[in-house]
């Protein structure tokens, strides 16, 4: 049965304690009892599309080399570490040639060398729309395109190790242009890959300074992103000094505050740890509901089983919806009452799990779910 946001589950505790999986009182019902099957709570999988700022101001000097080696090398180790299984990446540049091409070529004897007709012309040995001049794209469609396609990691690292190395910092910063792009690329690969969570990290070292460069109106590119649906967040990485507006682009991605890299310090460690964060942050505490192995989940016996370390199993509450949420209690909910693909946990119950790195989260199958 699929449940409505009017007749979610019948509130039940089970045999009559107040929730124990074990029978104590600290939280869950009758789990081992009538449940069905019980397994180990799998987060939803995890798609980050990242737009990669390639202005020539990237090209400044940081210590042990300059916020492009420092960006990339930190982009190369995250993709490159352990433990990444269910996160899939694809990565972008900003700024592009109009039509979305890539400069082939920096240095040049004909205009030919460069590539796309919108990277010359070749002047006096180089490939002047390589480094920006006004020749950068300002359509977001040319941006919605991937340099390298959201993948399953670890093997898509390479890729995008490769497509970095392919890559230098020598145009301006069309940010409003690449921002709608990344959204649009993001939006339509959520549509085509329903329950896996797919966000935006927006990756500059700056004001844009090109296309529509008021922070309003990326602003409100930002805004449309977490209000469609699919809902997408951005989150944004600023690498450098000029990073005033960056706070209110997340906050309108709903990331509520840029992730700011001071040059002065270790970039390279600094953005490695801003991509983890992300990490974390965009995965939530968001679980696959179990499949049972005799058909379709009965959406009203689906408990969330959490057991601490050394301590008594507990069951959660069932709330609904987020807003039904405790403010400093317990609870989950559907991300669609109607028609349920995940478990998603209430924030003070997120935090609580996410602070324990030995606890186990289950889901149950079978038992009357326990609502608040």
């Amino acid at each position: 049965m699929v449940m409505s946001a009017a007749c979610g589950p019948s509130k039940s505790h089970g045999n009559g304690n107040n929730g124990d999986v074990d029978g104590s009182t600290s939280g869950g019902a009758d789990a081992p009892a009538c449940a069905t099957s019980m397994v180990k709570a799998d987060q939803i999988p995890l798609d980050l599309f990242i737009m990669l700022d390639q202005s020539g101001s990237m090209s400044d000097a940081v210590a042990g080399g300059t916020k492009w080696t420092a960006v990339t090398s930190a982009l190369g180790s995250f993709v490159q570490q352990p433990g990444l299984t269910g996160i899939s990446v694809g990565i972008q540049y900003f700024g592009l040639p109009p039509g979305g091409a890539t400069c082939s070529a920096i240095t040049c004897t004909t205009t030919a060398d460069c590539g796309a007709a919108a990277c010359g012309p070749c002047l006096a040995g180089v490939c002047l729309g390589a480094f920006g001049g006004g020749t950068d794209s300002c359509t977001a469609s040319d941006y919605a395109g991937a340099a390298v396609e959201i993948a399953p990691l670890p093997g898509v690292a390479s890729m995008i190790t490769s497509s970095m190395s392919a890559h230098s910092p020598t145009t301006s910063t069309p940010t409003s242009a690449a921002l709608q792009g990344a959204i649009m690329h993001a939006t339509h690969w959520s549509q085509t890959h329903v329950g896996d969570a797919v966000v935006v990290v927006l990756a500059t070292d700056g004001d844009p300074s090109e296309c529509d460069t008021s922070i309003t109106g990326i602003d409100a590119i930002a805004a449309a992103g977490v209000a469609a649906m699919p809902k997408i967040l951005t989150f944004v990485i600023g690498v450098g000094a000029s990073l005033s507006n960056l706070n209110s682009i997340a906050a309108a991605g709903g990331t509520s505050s840029a992730f700011l890299v001071d040059t002065n310090a270790n970039v390279n460690q600094q953005f490695l740890a801003a991509m983890n964060a992300i990490r974390h942050a965009a995965l939530g505490c968001q679980y696959q509901i179990p499949v049972p192995t005799n058909g379709s989940p009965n959406y009203e016996e689906v408990n969330v089983v959490y057991t601490p370390q050394g301590a008594a199993s507990q069951t959660f509450p069932y709330v609904m919806t987020k807003a039904n949420c405790p403010a400093n209690g317990d609870g989950w909910y559907y991300d669609n009452p109607a028609n349920p693909m995940q478990i998603i946990l209430c924030d003070s119950t997120c935090n609580r799990i996410q602070g324990d790195t030995t606890g186990e989260v289950d889901i149950t199958l079978g038992c009357s779910t326990i609502i608040l």
